[in-house]
């Protein structure tokens, strides 16, 4: 078997008509100026629809600060209201352009594509909505002070994919708001006042109602400690070398307030209790010899 191969040999009557690219170019302007009408009516509609897009955006962001709503929430929602009018625009003008356009045709081709870039940015999505979420129940707001895990400090910035805190070592943490939502938090100043705890000891051999009396007496006398809810001192332990008070009072919640009540209520409370000769002991070990005996040389301080 064999095979030839034959080249193909020009024709000679075969010649180059400029009537025929002329005919393509008269029938593509007819079509061009054809559509102009339907160009203008789209490019009319989507002017139409950015208009009503700026509108909405006004209207919801002056709703939000009419009603208190978080600044940062309610332009969101302007922008997302105002994209999705802009989108609808779009389709609007294509199906006015091209009528044989179909808007179902390209969401059913999106729709498999939204649900891989739902899966590639999962946790960009859920902090994007955890952020929503806080900025509308607002739980905390900006300056406020929160402990979340191991974070605690005042809330510098609330966005919709994280919180900023800036922590009491004057260091800033950003929290993703999808652990923020989903986690335990405490605010510190969620009310106006906060109780505090102190714990004082006193020796065995000293009375209990006289030290109560001085340390309600100090702590009548500290600014800062309100009235109300009153102070209260009770007996909480009897230790093995003392017997343990705790103090508590109301003050104002901020932690640096805290704080600061705190050193001047323990500091009063021991130069108060010095004065009246009231013990304020340290642990102490007794070492008993074999023979039972106790000696001055076998009391050992444990300091």
């Amino acid at each position: 078997m064999m095979f030839y191969l034959q080249t193909p040999t020009p024709n000679p009557t075969r010649t180059f008509d400029p009537n025929i690219m002329w005919q393509v170019f008269r029938n593509l302007g007819a079509s061009v100026v054809a559509r102009v009408p339907y160009l203008l009516f789209g490019l009319i509609a989507f002017i139409i629809f950015l208009v009503i897009a700026r509108i909405l955006k006004t209207i919801l962001i002056t709703a939000g600060e009419r009603t208190r709503l978080d600044i940062t929430l309610a332009e969101l929602l302007a922008r997302l209201v105002s994209a999705a009018t802009i989108i609808l625009g779009l389709l609007v003008a294509a199906v006015i352009i091209f009528p044989t356009f179909r808007p179902g045709d390209l969401i059913a081709g999106l729709g498999i594509t939204s649900v891989a870039i739902g899966f590639a940015f999962k946790d960009v999505l859920q902090n994007f909505f955890a952020g929503i979420l806080i900025l509308w129940r607002r739980p905390f707001i900006v300056g406020d002070e929160i402990k979340i895990r191991e974070f605690e400090g005042t809330v510098e910035d609330i966005t919709t994919r994280s919180t900023r805190v800036k922590t009491y070592d004057g260091e800033r943490a950003i929290l993703p708001n999808g652990d923020v939502y989903t986690s335990a938090l405490l605010v510190r100043n969620a009310y106006e006042s906060r109780r505090v705890r102190v714990t004082v000891g006193i020796g065995y051999k000293d009375s209990i109602e006289s030290a109560r009396k001085i340390i309600h007496d100090v702590l009548g006398k500290t600014k800062g400690v309100l009235g109300s809810p009153e102070p209260w001192v009770y007996v909480s332990e009897l230790a093995p070398s003392s017997v343990n008070l705790t103090l508590y009072f109301w003050t104002g919640s901020r932690q640096s307030n805290v704080l600061k009540l705190s050193d001047e209520v323990a500091t009063a409370v021991k130069n108060a209790l010095d004065q009246a000769h009231i013990d304020i002991p340290y642990p102490q070990v007794v070492v008993h010899p074999a023979d039972g005996q106790v000696s001055e040389e076998n009391r050992r301080p444990v300091q």
